[in-house]
């Protein structure tokens, strides 16, 4: 009869092992972004109070012709890396030793806009996984998007306003500038006149 209990108890356990954990919920995770003047682009992402975030992983995606990665700092986790090789993705991983209970700025990531980017671009949060301290997956939100849309700046105009009013200020210098030199004129020509008298 033991043997029997043993053999169930092994069968029971390999498949807990065979099946995937049972997801925990959805953490609602924020995703901002800011422009500043000096053409710096920064990224957070940010976990509300009790997340209980265990691990936690995501791929950034980027526009490389309008962005240039410039770095990524964490706020949270003990342990952290990033994948920052390949051009137009970061990659971002967390584990904590126990789990994130307090609000905090998980990453933040910093772009530098390159010369001539304009319109809009978009920050995209793919592959996106985390796990809470039982090991179950959770699921990961961030807001009604998993896209962030940033406005770079507005085109430049295609032809510059030239006032209607500078032609006419053009010619009337011309005219004075012709007229000083007919005077200056008229006026050698009568002190010749005057000298020959």
């Amino acid at each position: 009869m033991k043997k029997v209990g043993s053999v169930c108890l092994c069968l029971l356990l390999a498949l807990v092992c065979c099946f995937p954990a049972v997801a925990a919920g959805t953490v609602a995770l924020q995703a901002n972004a800011a422009l500043a003047e000096d053409g710096t682009l920064t990224v957070t992402v940010s976990a509300p109070a009790n997340s209980n975030l265990a691990t936690f992983e995501t791929t950034l995606q980027y526009d490389a012709q309008k962005l240039e990665l410039q770095e990524v700092v964490y706020g949270a986790g003990d342990m952290t890396t990033s994948n920052t090789t390949e051009t137009g993705r970061v990659g971002l991983f967390m584990i904590w030793q126990d789990t994130q209970t307090e609000a905090a700025t998980l990453a933040t990531v910093t772009f530098k806009v390159k010369e001539g980017a304009v319109g809009t671009t978009d920050i995209t949060f793919a592959n996106t996984a985390a796990t809470d301290a039982s090991d179950s997956e959770m699921g990961i939100s961030f807001g009604e998007s998993d896209t962030v849309t940033v406005t770079l700046t507005e085109a430049p105009p295609t032809e510059e306003n030239i006032p209607s009013t500078a032609g006419t200020y053009i010619a009337v210098g011309a005219i004075s500038v012709v007229g000083v030199a007919a005077a200056v004129t008229a006026g050698a020509l009568i002190k010749r006149k005057k000298n020959k008298e």
